[in-house]
């Protein structure tokens, strides 16, 4: 069934389905927090730290900066970006080396990101990454990458 956008569907027992394409940014976090709680509470891994890595100029304006969690021994990086102006410096691989080793240090036995083939995929295999899935046309005419690296023990052993 397709439901035009602002359309109210009722479901029955007064929940009503709204579709928008503009929701509003607590109710989006709200779905968020509670997935993360579900998810988090069934896997019985402790909580997620967040990781944050970020590079500045000498005004402190961030020109790159990557993000994600570490959790159940492992870490998921959600976003790397690098300003167009501070490309090709080497920035984008000294942000990713710095995640993971902080991802080592809590104990993290692998490393875990979604990419796209037009998003610089080098740049991850270069640093050891490996697919381990590929969903052909997204976006159209390209692909999404889910990629994986394993680190090394944090105690040496491996």
């Amino acid at each position: 069934m397709t439901v035009p956008l602002g359309t109210l569907t009722t479901t029955g027992g007064g929940i009503v389905l709204e579709v928008t394409e503009d929701p509003a940014p607590e109710d989006t976090e709200l779905l968020d927090v509670q997935v993360a709680a579900s998810t988090t509470r069934a896997a019985d891994q402790g909580e997620p730290r967040a990781v944050a890595v970020f590079a500045r100029d000498d005004a402190g304006s961030v020109v790159g900066g990557i993000h994600g969690w570490t959790w159940g021994g492992c870490c998921e990086l959600v976003s790397l970006w690098v300003d167009e102006a501070a490309r090709g410096r080497g920035l984008g691989e000294a942000l990713l080396s710095t995640a993971e080793l902080e991802a080592v240090d809590r104990g993290c036995g692998q490393v875990v990101l979604l990419t796209h083939e037009l998003q610089a995929p080098g740049l991850y295999r270069r640093r050891g990454y490996e697919v381990v899935g590929t969903v052909e046309g997204y976006p159209a005419g390209s692909a999404a990458l889910w990629l994986r690296k394993r680190l090394p023990d944090p105690a040496g052993a491996g």
